[in-house]
């Protein structure tokens, strides 16, 4: 608490300058009242100046529980390393053709489990019943922020609005801790759900009782364990949702960098710096001597962009900038998004992740007409997975991103939305998903076609390609006024 503390109370006078603002030339949506203003202007004030406090800093303030919702009850276990190891060798499989530009350290476990949360109704009686809804959760926070105890608001209300269980797990973070480490721990977690040991209190879920979800990185990390238990072979959920996902790390998209974008998320140029600190100093070390044996070592094939090399360093904590474009690290970069699980894709039109949730719900619902990066030519029509992936994408007019967490009615439409899409992919109820559909939700929740301008991200050339500093400076995209 302390130090969000040293975070927040300098922002006083923020929060009265806002005040006056907001009353004497209005909101910056016309939809924001006082509370979503004041709310927007304090994430962005302290995501672009995180240069105060350390990595470490940062990570407790972000981490800390949140308490769990008046007539809801939250139990914490700790799954077994034995699933980690089955995760491990799940992983080895598909992660072979990368290998060359990873760290072995993700295989050397530090912790004897996964520090994990269930949220449920108390004396809910899920056990007895046919349907065991059961949504897995995997948080958000850029792969380095935020905990399951921060996200109880989240987990808390799904548990309970669609009458689920909700199995929320501290996933290791970044930048301790690099790519695959995140997805290990989230495919044990699923691996957990479908052998639980005979202590766990209930008996192997139908995988088709299961739907991931998760927002923002927890949303990007959603997708890429849904890749990969689909090229392990492993059995399928019955879906996946992503609020605000993070499919593309190597930041390509025009939205990251627009000018008119209103959001709380700051440009990458301004992302990631803190003060430094031992964990900082680690971090950079340990990725210095990686790329610098990747280049001498000359192993295995170039797996990446020209775009990636870039001699400041790294691009994202959470991976190496040779592996930016792995699938399993940027979804959005995969050689197919076919044959996955129903997918439910949420985002803010005026959030800067809004054109990589638009481009791979395309590539997923029309996977041969979308194939992704211009590097990856050729790739699709080698893979096994070719059948279109049943999508839904709903775009919501003047949303930040993550605006789930704001009170306003376009939240209150997408927990319909989103409780709907688990009902249905569940069988809960007797109705089936309808097919792929794109749509722009305005502020009344009224449904419309997609914009023009999102429409103009399906022609986008440099999909998967870092901007240089000259394109961040000067991209403005085509937008409403």
């Amino acid at each position: 608490m302390a130090n969000f503390v040293k975070l927040v109370v300098p922002k006083t006078p923020l929060l009265i300058s806002t005040t006056i603002k907001h009353y004497l030339n209005g909101p910056p949506k016309p939809s924001w009242n006082l509370k979503n203003h004041l709310a927007m202007i304090m994430l962005k004030s302290i995501l672009e100046n995180t240069e105060s406090q350390t990595i470490e800093e940062m990570q407790i303030g972000s981490a800390r529980p949140v308490p769990v919702l008046a007539g809801m009850m939250a139990n914490e276990i700790k799954i077994n390393n034995k699933y980690r190891y089955e995760a491990q060798a799940h992983l080895e499989k598909i992660l072979k053709p990368y290998e060359h530009v990873l760290d072995t350290e993700w295989k050397d476990l530090k912790e004897d489990g996964i520090i994990s949360e269930w949220v449920q109704v108390p004396n809910d009686e899920w056990e007895k019943r046919e349907i065991r809804k059961t949504i897995l959760y995997l948080h958000g926070g850029a792969y380095y922020l935020c905990s399951k105890g921060s996200h109880r608001n989240i987990t808390c209300s799904f548990a309970k609005k669609a009458n689920a269980r909700v199995l929320i797990i501290d996933y290791r973070l970044a930048p301790q801790n690099q790519f695959p480490a995140g997805l290990q721990d989230a495919l044990a977690a699923y691996l957990y759900l479908l052998n639980p040991p005979k202590d766990a209190g209930f008996e192997p879920l139908n995988p088709k009782n299961i739907v991931i979800f998760g927002d923002s990185a927890g949303g990007g990390l959603s997708m890429a364990l849904a890749l990969a238990i689909r090229d392990a072979g492993l059995p399928s959920c019955a879906g996946i949702i992503g609020w605000s996902p993070w499919v593309d790390l190597t930041v390509s998209m025009p939205s990251m960098l627009d000018e008119e974008c209103c959001d709380y998320i700051p440009k990458p140029s301004k992302s990631f710096i803190h003060k430094e600190s031992q964990v900082e100093i680690e971090y950079k070390e340990k990725a210095a001597a990686l790329t610098a044996k990747i280049k001498k070592q000359n192993i295995g094939p170039k797996i990446w962009h020209d775009s990636f090399d870039r001699p400041e360093g790294r691009i994202q904590m959470y991976a190496p900038n040779e592996g930016l474009a792995i699938p399993y690290v940027s979804p959005m970069l995969a050689e197919s998004l076919g044959g996955l699980p129903p997918l439910l894709l949420v985002a803010g039109d005026s959030e800067r992740l809004r054109d990589e949730a638009i481009y791979l719900a395309h590539r997923s619902a029309e996977p041969a007409k979308y194939k992704g990066p211009s590097y990856n030519a050729g790739k699709f029509e080698k893979s096994p997975f070719q059948a279109p992936t049943n999508t839904t994408l709903e775009v919501y007019e003047e949303m930040p991103h993550v605006f789930q967490m704001f009170d306003h009615p376009c939240t209150t439409k997408s927990y319909e939305r989103t409780v709907e899409f688990i009902n249905k992919v569940t069988n809960a109820i007797n109705e089936p998903l309808p097919p792929s559909s794109f749509s722009c939700i305005n502020t009344k929740g009224e449904f419309g076609p997609l914009k023009e301008y999102h429409k103009e991200i399906q022609k986008w050339e440099n999909i998967g390609i870092v901007p240089s500093i000259k394109r961040e400076l000067k991209i403005k995209t085509t937008r409403r006024s």
